[in-house]
C-alpha cells in the first residue's frame, strides 16, 4: 500500500508529465465572454496573458480569483486577463459569482469546450502565458500572494523584452 508521501510523489510525476508541451504555443481556442463577444487564442498574440481556470462550486478558486483580481487591478494594462469558467456558459451565473466572491477579471464562458486540449484536471490552473502564445508557467493550485507577486515580477520582465 501507498504511503501518503509515496501517493503525492507519483501525483506530482503524473502531473509533471502531462504538462510535456509546455514549451509549445498554447491550444487555439475560441470562448464567448460575458457579454457574448468571442475571444480567441490569437487575440493574446503580443501582450503576455494570465488564464485562470475556475468553476462555480470550487472552493480553492473562491480564495485565489479575490487575490488574483489584485494583479488584474495592478496590470491589466500590461497584462491580458481570462478568468475560465468550466461549469457554466451562463453569464448571469457568472456576474452573481463575481458579486459573491469579489473580483472583477472578464471571464470566459463555458471552459469546458477547451478543458480536454488544456489538461485541466482539477481547478484552479493558471497559465501564464507568454506575448509570443507559448506557456511562461503552469500553477495548479492556489497559491499565496507573496509567491504570486514573485511570479509576476518574472512574467512582467521576460515579456518586456
Amino acid at each position: 500500500m501507498f504511503s501518503k508521501y509515496k501517493f503525492y510523489l507519483l501525483y506530482f510525476l503524473i502531473f509533471s508529465l502531462t504538462f510535456s508541451y509546455a514549451k509549445g504555443k498554447i491550444p487555439k481556442f475560441e470562448l464567448k465572454d460575458e457579454t457574448g463577444k468571442i475571444v480567441s487564442r490569437d487575440d493574446l498574440k503580443g501582450k503576455p496573458s494570465v488564464l485562470i481556470f475556475w468553476s462555480l462550486h470550487c472552493h480553492s478558486c473562491r480564495k485565489e480569483l479575490p487575490i488574483m483580481n489584485k494583479f488584474y487591478k495592478k496590470y491589466k494594462d500590461k497584462v491580458n486577463f481570462y478568468a475560465i469558467v468550466i461549469d457554466t456558459s451562463d453569464p448571469e451565473k457568472v456576474q452573481e459569482r463575481k458579486q459573491q466572491w469579489g473580483f472583477d477579471i472578464p471571464v470566459l464562458l463555458n471552459g469546458r469546450d477547451i478543458m480536454y486540449k488544456y489538461r485541466i484536471f482539477g481547478v484552479p490552473i493558471t497559465y501564464f502565458v507568454n506575448k509570443d502564445l507559448t506557456v511562461h508557467k503552469i500553477i495548479a493550485g492556489r497559491v499565496s500572494e507573496e509567491k504570486l507577486s514573485k511570479i509576476f515580477n518574472k512574467f512582467l520582465q521576460k515579456n518586456s523584452q
